[in-house]
């Protein structure tokens, strides 16, 4: 069964960086590759992608907007 997307952030067309909420309640993120960097330690299966920082700080924005009261503390903590 596939997963149900919702764009929190990033660009209209779907073919650039972009950040969505999933119908399971995860986040799944659109971007370039990332295949080697200092420090980046991937496990088997897992890719790296780069968003820039006003994507992710826009889904961050997104989410507080509309989010239970639990993500938005959790979100205010992490931050």
């Amino acid at each position: 069964m596939s997963m149900r997307l919702h764009k929190v952030s990033g660009c209209d067309n779907g073919t650039c960086p972009a950040v969505y909420v999933s119908d399971r309640g995860t986040a799944v993120v659109q971007g370039d590759p990332v295949a080697a960097a200092e420090g980046l330690e991937l496990g088997e299966g897992e890719t790296a992608v780069e968003l820039p920082p006003d994507i992710v700080l826009a889904a961050v924005a997104a989410l507080v907007e509309s989010g239970s009261a639990e993500t938005v503390q959790r979100l205010r903590e992490a931050l």
